[in-house]
């Protein structure tokens, strides 16, 4: 059985490697207009290319985002282009590696991904991030999925990111400006941040065509099954008709396609003959029958047309935009009356009935700003934003959202929003004596690619990007609150 490994524990001149360059290297070598070729490939995630006729054009520009279709259609593709790169490689055991971006010692880009940079390497791409491909390395809270796997529920209602694995929707959605949690951070962050303001990573539409995509979407494929190993009532949608039964067309080793549902991937041992390096060792499998309807969140006929409850608590006054650049900034939200109250109860409650919710609304760029903000709830002045603080919100990343101008035009597009459920801030910040029942300070703070751990001097002479591109900016920042009893 293929065993897909962390790249950090392979050698990059091992035979692992070695094959995986074989088989992208003659992915390459392919006809664009063959399925099993790298382009091909590619371009059923996103492209800009033509379709030359509509058959085509149905297999590409496929990729889901912004809904709970978003972990299974990416397992689907990964594994369908595994088995091309297999056929390719000439090495049916080849499996293809992950990125475990999460380990502190392994955030720079692998290094058979980057040495040797020219086109003898089929592993390089020279259209990154700026210092990506020297050794600079990811910082630390973007990588995080800490918050997203402190979610129990798999899926969230149509008009809400409050869920580790997407909003429920009635159809397959090739983008949408609302994000699952891990869908979030860290797979939006990674995007962003090794594909800079204007490499492949950073763009839905050319993403597939950096090779590090797919050991990113391995680790986000293991992330989760790490996930739901953690129990606690963590379970994939399986009562929902949609998420079960709705089909994806992909193209297998010989080129023919192939129809999959999500019923097809539950299980990546017996259906997918795969597995993970850290996969625990005799765990009993659950046949997905099996599973009571009650622990499945976002369990039923899979209607979309649920919306979340939330009663609203503030909303930053400013008129204006609020333009995030290179320097922290702070903005206040007024929190009074009968709203204060109702965070008071959320914080002080033993049995929380109403979670507490920040959520950003209108997010756009003119382009991918190449860099991610770490936010912060009533960061005291003066004190250094750290994201293993009590302030730490979470993180906003800028992936698969559509730039936006400043035409009349452009304020039909849908604009992004992120949801975070800061109940346990508050309640944290709340015992401290830290929460008060007036302004609260949602402050924003960037967070791009550091310089490699070198000497002084020597990570000097690593260029990283020092200012966000692409005009990033906010609508609205809102507080609300939610029953605790919504999936």
């Amino acid at each position: 059985m293929p065993i897909r490994r962390n790249v950090y524990s392979l050698s990059s001149t091992g035979p692992r490697i070695t094959s995986l360059r074989q088989g992208i290297a003659t992915m390459k070598s392919r006809s664009p207009s063959d399925p099993t070729s790298w382009i091909y490939q590619a371009n059923i995630h996103g492209t800009y290319d033509q379709p030359p006729n509509q058959q085509v054009a149905r297999t590409w520009n496929q990729c889901q985002h912004g809904s709970f279709f978003f972990f299974s259609w990416h397992r689907m593709y990964v594994y369908y282009f595994e088995r091309i790169l297999q056929a390719a490689a000439g090495n049916p055991n080849l499996a293809l590696p992950y990125w475990d971006y999460s380990n502190p010692a392994q955030r720079a880009l692998p290094i058979a991904f980057r040495q040797p940079s020219g086109a003898s390497n089929p592993l390089f791409e020279a259209n990154r991030a700026p210092g990506i491909n020297a050794g600079a390395q990811l910082p630390a809270a973007p990588v995080s999925h800490a918050q997203a796997f402190a979610f129990v529920n798999f899926s969230s209602a149509s008009n809400s990111g409050l869920s580790f694995g997407g909003r429920r929707v009635a159809r397959p959605v090739h983008f949408s400006p609302i994000f699952g949690q891990l869908e979030n951070a860290p797979h939006n962050n990674v995007h962003g941040l090794v594909g800079g303001s204007s490499g492949l990573m950073n763009d839905p539409n050319l993403a597939a065509r950096d090779p590090i995509f797919w050991l990113h979407h391995s680790n986000i494929d293991r992330l989760w099954k790490r996930w739901l190993d953690q129990g606690g009532g963590r379970s994939n949608p399986v009562n929902n008709d949609v998420w079960m039964d709705t089909e994806f067309t992909f193209f297998d080793e010989n080129g023919q396609p192939v129809v999959m549902t999500g019923q097809d991937i539950l299980d990546t041992v017996g259906q997918l003959n795969y597995r993970y390096d850290d996969d625990p060792a005799n765990v009993p499998l659950v046949p997905f029958a099996a599973v009571p309807a009650a622990a499945v969140a976002g369990s039923g006929t899979g209607s979309s047309g649920d919306e979340e409850e939330r009663r609203p608590l503030g909303e930053s006054e400013s008129v204006d935009m609020i333009e995030l650049g290179a320097e922290p900034l702070t903005v206040p939200v007024e929190v009074q009356g009968e709203a204060a109250d109702a965070v008071a109860e959320a914080a002080g409650a033993e049995v929380v009935e109403n979670r507490v919710v920040l959520s950003l609304e209108g997010i756009q760029y003119d382009e991918n700003p190449g860099v991610s903000y770490e936010v912060y709830i009533n960061l005291p002045e003066g004190q250094e934003p750290h994201h293993q603080s009590e302030y730490f919100v979470g993180t906003l990343g800028f992936f698969a959202l559509e730039p936006h101008g400043h035409g009349a035009e452009d304020h039909e597009r849908p604009s992004g929003k992120v949801d975070y459920d800061i109940t346990a801030n508050v309640r944290a910040l709340a015992a401290r004596g830290e929460w008060g029942g007036g302004a609260v300070s949602v402050t924003f703070v960037m967070s791009g690619l550091l310089p490699p751990p070198e000497t002084e001097a020597e990570a000097a002479e690593v260029p990283v990007q020092r200012e966000p591109g692409g005009q990033p900016r906010i609508e609205h920042v809102t507080l609300s609150t939610v029953p605790s009893t919504e999936e």
